[in-house]
């Protein structure tokens, strides 16, 4: 792979308590097989011990790597919503593509250089994989791919790697659900504005990504490979209760108004936004 034809590459590591995955999944990174120009590092106010971590690892990290920048920022008092934390690395990254990495999760060594192939079209602007979900042992904890877990809200593609206009994706199943794994299968593009629509995504607590992917596809296309190249990590204490499901489907049924009023949609997806809705109401308990 020679140098001049790599893409800039920022990596965003959002941390808060997190420290026993730190090490770990930064030597990831490292050892992409596509390698990353720039680190950023955010802490939000951890209370274990994840700033003294970071710390020593970057120390190793500048000796055994000094051609890669390294930035941290470590927040006195917690910011409270993630979407912020997502907000500040951005508007400190100098690379012109972005992989938001949660530190829990876990990636294969050729990751990067799966997604970036799918930005070889100008228009693309955002590149994902599949996942799998694991758990605390980095066990798999669903047999599945965690993209065909959620196949019962979309329309299935035919192919199993694509690009494809963000208009057809939104059609497809991004507007009727949020379709896109987990973040740290994704990686963007940083573009103009780029700001505002996470200053947007952080009205919402627990849907923020998927306003933030929509609003991406409404602006190029989509790149999709269906290798399993990411490993979402599902803790086992982690419960939703009745009172987040009612948040949770408020946040779904804002978002769907939001997609149809700036969307034109077709008449078959606005359709099946219905049915989501009305399906998730019932599993959830929740009258209407």
């Amino acid at each position: 792979m020679e140098k001049s034809s790599l893409k800039k590459v920022s990596v965003i590591l959002p941390n808060y308590n997190y420290a026993r995955y730190f090490c770990e999944r930064m030597d990831e990174i490292l050892h992409q097989s596509y390698p990353v120009s720039e680190i950023i590092v955010l802490d939000d106010a951890s209370t274990d011990d994840s700033v003294e971590v970071i710390k020593q690892k970057i120390v190793e990290i500048c000796q055994e790597h000094p051609d890669i920048k390294i930035k941290t920022e470590f927040n006195r008092k917690n910011s409270g919503n993630v979407f912020s934390q997502w907000q500040k690395g951005v508007s400190l990254a100098t690379g012109d593509y972005i992989w938001i990495c949660e530190l829990d999760d876990r990636a294969k060594s050729n990751f990067l250089e799966n997604i970036m192939a799918g930005f070889e079209s100008k228009r693309t602007i955002l590149s994902y994989s599949n996942s799998k979900i694991i758990d605390d042992n980095d066990r798999i904890a669903l047999k599945d791919s965690l993209r065909k877990a959620k196949d019962v809200f979309r329309k299935k593609h035919k192919f199993g790697k694509y690009i494809i206009s963000g208009m057809i994706e939104l059609n497809k199943n991004l507007a009727v659900y949020n379709s896109i794994p987990n973040v740290s299968a994704v990686v963007f593009r940083k573009i103009s504005g780029i700001d505002n629509i996470l200053e947007q995504a952080k009205q919402y607590r627990l849907c923020g990504d998927w306003y933030f992917y929509i609003e991406l596809a409404k602006r190029g296309n989509i790149a999709y490979t269906n290798k399993i190249l990411n490993y979402h990590r599902i803790h086992n204490n982690s419960v939703t209760n009745s009172i987040e499901y009612d948040e949770r489907l408020k946040e779904i049924v804002s978002i769907h108004n939001h997609v149809q009023t700036t969307t034109k949609l077709e008449k078959s997806t606005v359709v099946r936004i219905r049915k989501m809705e009305e399906h998730l109401a019932k599993n959830w308990g929740i009258s209407e």
